[in-house]
């Protein structure tokens, strides 16, 4: 018997979903269970008012609503291809957005705990480095207040193979409890990858996205170019088992040193982390969510339409009145009611799973190589874990702000902030909240074992409503969590039962990984063009971070976004957006 090929998985995929075996919790505690704040349902397709869409841009996330409102922009009106859409309708263009879920926001999912009205739990992306390309741009543009994210606070802890010390006392080998070998004893795990990094690519820390974009096809090691070689492979010969270890552990993030492309790696871990000088985050002090909410905000002040509770099923060709068009088979839930629509440009501003999960019948998947593209990356999981008390409980042993590393599941934690110290807040409210765990890979399925959802081995059909996002934390989860704390802070530390818990696993359909990296032999910088407009006679668009140079980053979604609005629609670039920005290939 032959292997099965990828489309014959599709066709699999798109019977069965995976919801029952990865989907979040059905049953909570009551202070565990946040009422979901959504636009209103739109009970009717407005689209259907105007025949054929001029464009229909599918996934409210941040790269679907910042190419929604794009096109609907000022510099629509320098593009030809947009100003003959506009003569042919004698008007406005017809844009559509369209949202499978009950919110626009997708990886950007930020909650307000009851009780603190300037804290926000982000339970998918959190922060953005100031030297990125067009996020800091566009946070300016669009006016949404900022404010440091500390990160590695010497004070904070680090505890692995239960031996507990600063961060501040990681040069001190009798402290850390690894038999590293010379080349990395004594510097932290940041320190560490970037001398390791610069073995392979001289003077890495301080090259930037076009200078990586230049080797990347050249870059080798002992006659192997370093794209055909896992990361996890080079590290060990490099460091040893021992050595990779600590990497993993101290880094906080298993999916950083995995056996993923190695020349990728290298750039996301220079660029996020390891860079010379250190990176500075920056976090939205009203919650990352506002900003793809902002931009759907303006893209319907100029007459866009959103469509939530509206997911895409198929999407297929067709010829109208002598002109192809592509026609979506949608289902508008909650009663799962079928409509068509047509559309002249279709824009995919969705990750790698949801594509998957459309009916194998669509035609995209006929091409071989739009196939081997859409299996390009590999799919991350990641989950996080917030809990909100009635004190700072971790000032009493001296942690203020930043996190801490460990190896229990955990992996993470992050002291997020006190309500009273927020600009605007009442200075006498001690409430607080914990990023308790920020976890990823195998630690994720230490969390979903603690779930509580249906038999895992009773397939659910794709024909299911997208699951609301609730944010629920049953409660023997978060017993697990509050153990952990006290174990991860010492006999100190006294903490007390938590207010609220959110938690969000990020593998749930129909996103399928919080983030996605690189595949070994992959090449980023011509599948990256290509899912950009994957079917070269039909006018079909990629976008989003999964195919980017920032994977799990929000520059990721937007470079693409703005890299594929320029390419085949012909916009300018913004004006708030200097024109030397590199973007990509």
């Amino acid at each position: 018997m032959s292997e099965p090929t990828r489309r014959d998985l599709l066709k699999r995929a798109a019977v069965l979903g995976t919801a029952a075996a990865t989907g979040g919790a059905l049953a909570a505690p009551a202070w565990a269970r946040p009422t979901v704040q959504a636009e209103p349902e739109q009970t009717t397709t407005r689209a259907e008012q105007y025949g054929v869409l001029d464009v229909a841009v599918i996934g409210a996330g941040v790269s679907g609503a910042y190419a929604a409102w794009r096109l609907l922009g000022p510099e629509a009106e320098r593009s030809p291809l947009l100003r003959e859409l506009q003569r042919r309708r004698s008007g406005r263009l017809a844009v559509g957005l369209f949202e499978g879920s009950e919110r626009v926001g997708g990886r950007l999912f930020s909650k307000t705990p009851p009780g603190m009205p300037h804290l926000h739990a982000e339970l998918g992306g959190m922060r953005y480095v100031s030297t990125q390309p067009v996020v800091p741009d566009l946070v300016n543009h669009l006016r949404l207040p900022t404010a440091p994210f500390p990160v590695d606070e010497p004070q904070n802890l680090v505890y692995l193979r239960q031996r507990r010390f600063t961060q501040a006392q990681w040069g001190n080998p009798k402290v850390v409890p690894y038999r590293l070998p010379t080349e990395i004893r004594g510097q932290s795990p940041d320190d560490a990858l970037l001398s390791v990094i610069e073995r392979f690519v001289p003077g890495a820390g301080s090259m930037d996205h076009r200078a990586w974009d230049k080797i990347k096809p050249t870059a080798s090691v002992e006659g192997r170019r370093l794209y055909d070689i896992g990361f996890w492979n080079l590290l060990l010969d490099a460091v040893g088992q021992e050595g990779w270890s600590f990497l993993r552990d101290g880094l906080g993030y298993g999916s950083v040193v995995d056996n993923v492309n190695s020349i990728e790696a290298m750039e996301a871990s220079v660029a996020d982390f390891v860079g010379s000088p250190p990176p500075q985050y920056l976090l939205l002090r009203d919650g990352y969510q506002t900003m793809p909410e902002e931009l759907v905000r303006r893209f319907k002040a100029e007459g866009g339409k959103v469509h939530l509770h509206h997911q895409v099923r198929r999407i297929s060709r067709e010829t109208v009145d002598g002109e192809q068009v592509l026609t979506l088979a949608l289902s508008v839930w909650p009663q799962g009611r079928p409509v068509k629509i047509r559309a002249r440009h279709v824009i995919l501003a969705m990750p790698q799973r949801s594509i998957e999960l459309l009916d194998p019948d669509t035609f995209l998947f006929a091409s071989d190589q739009f196939l081997k593209d859409l299996g390009s990356i590999i799919p991350r999981p990641a989950s996080k874990l917030f809990l909100g008390y009635d004190r700072p409980w971790w000032e009493e042993i001296g942690l203020q702000a930043g996190r801490s590393v460990t190896d229990l599941p955990l992996r993470q934690t992050y002291y997020w902030g006190v309500e009273g110290r927020q600009p605007g807040a009442d200075p006498a409210n001690r409430n607080a909240l914990l990023l308790a765990s920020y976890n990823d890979l195998s630690d994720v399925e230490f969390w979903n074992e603690l779930l509580n959802r249906p038999n895992r081995l009773i397939p659910v059909a794709v024909t299911r409503p997208p699951r609301p996002m609730d944010a629920a934390a049953p409660g023997n989860l978060v017993e697990e969590a509050q153990r952990q704390l006290r174990e991860l802070h010492g006999p100190d530390a006294r903490i007390p039962d938590p207010t609220v818990a959110y938690f969000q696993d990020w593998v749930q359909d129909p996103y399928g990984a919080a983030y996605h990296f690189w595949q070994v032999e992959a090449k980023s910088w011509e599948v990256m063009p290509r899912m950009r407009h994957p079917i070269a006679d039909a006018n079909l668009y990629v976008c989003g971070s999964a195919w980017s140079t920032g994977q799990g980053w929000v520059y990721g979604a937007l470079t693409q976004a703005e890299l594929m609005l320029e390419e085949h629609f012909g916009l300018p670039r913004p004006t708030w957006l200097p024109s030397g920005v590199y973007l990509g290939p």
